[in-house]
């Protein structure tokens, strides 16, 4: 049985948010499965929602992942928190609100809030990216210690077989963002900017991140350090509300 459940976890985690749909053959190279071991499991997890069909082959996530992803998303009070947090947080039009989640070496996008003129963004909820890429992502990996920073960055580009980023860049980078309590990042998407700051649990680590991103041209230089610093008092509201709930549940 603890065989083919981790089989079938393989199969759900060879999905990438930018590989949604899989044939039989794609999985089984993904996986390193027999064919026929991937039709069956494939199968299995069709009649229990965990992957559905696409039309002319292949398959896709399911349904029920999505109901269980809001499970886990009530549960760990991050969106809750950050909502209650951010009255005073001003976005210029074409900004957005973003809230991650880190997740060992990953963070996980857990909500998205646009403004009335929604511009293009990478960023969807359940999105799931390399931390040491993006505002939210680099933001929570500042705020531990940096032995473990360190380490969930090149755990991951080990066991996905990414290329290693200029590590003392990025530990300045960190450094900056602790002094700072924010952190600017251009390099996520290209012509966008993400100004983050770390939410963190009542265990004292990082338990994700809340930005603010948008185009470039939203973010004038003049400004950026204002910003920056209402988005950490943001991110320090929210750390004190999640702690709150944490503790009282």
């Amino acid at each position: 049985m603890s065989a083919s459940v981790g089989k079938a976890a393989a199969i759900l985690r060879a999905f990438r948010p930018t590989v949604e749909v899989l044939s039989v053959r794609g999985l089984a190279e993904r996986t390193g499965f027999p064919r026929s071991t991937v039709h069956l499991l494939c199968r299995s997890l069709c009649d229990n929602g965990l992957l559905e069909t696409v039309p002319r082959g292949g398959y896709r996530l399911g349904p029920l992942l999505l109901e269980l992803g809001g499970l886990v998303i009530e549960r760990t009070g991050l969106v809750e928190a950050v909502e209650g947090s951010t009255a005073a947080l001003r976005r210029a039009p074409g900004q957005e609100l973003h809230v991650g989640q880190l997740v060992e070496g990953w963070v996980v996008y857990l909500h998205r809030e646009s403004g009335p003129r929604r511009v293009t963004m990478t960023n969807r909820v359940g999105m799931r990216a390399p931390a040491f890429l993006s505002g939210c992502g680099k933001s929570a990996l500042a705020a531990l210690d940096p032995v473990d920073a360190d380490q969930r960055v090149r755990r991951l580009c080990h066991d996905e077989d990414l290329p290693l980023p200029d590590m003392a860049a990025l530990d300045d980078e960190f450094a900056a963002a602790r002094s700072a309590g924010y952190l600017v990042c251009r390099s996520f998407q290209a012509g966008r900017t993400s100004v983050a700051a770390p939410v963190v649990g009542p265990d004292g680590h990082p338990a994700g991140a809340l930005s603010v991103a948008g185009p470039h041209s939203t973010f004038p230089p003049a400004r950026l350090a204002d910003l920056g610093r209402c988005v950490g008092e943001a991110a320090s509201v929210a750390s004190r509300r999640l702690s709150g709930r944490l503790r009282s549940s």
